[in-house]
């Protein structure tokens, strides 16, 4: 079975990275997780790499309904507590 994302987006390509880089941040994976840590440090400014080993959304975000969100460590918390 094929994932929605896969179906419905065009998923951008990037050239491989080449030689000695240096950089404030290093991200090491392309998936929800990464690319929204990579869209807050561009906005703050902050210089980062972003590494992925395939293609961007290619591995478990390809094929996740999950969301990152913070009301998961709220309820995380409350269910520790009991």
């Amino acid at each position: 079975m094929d994932s929605i994302w896969t179906k419905s987006v065009d998923v951008p390509k990037f050239p491989q990275l080449q030689g000695d880089m240096a950089t404030d941040v290093l991200i090491v994976g392309g998936g929800m997780t990464g690319i929204l840590c990579a869209h807050f440090l561009q906005e703050k400014g902050i210089n980062y790499i972003l590494a992925e080993g395939r293609t961007i959304c290619s591995g478990v975000t390809k094929n996740t309904t999950a969301k990152v969100t913070s009301q998961h460590g709220l309820i995380y918390h409350k269910l520790v507590k009991i």
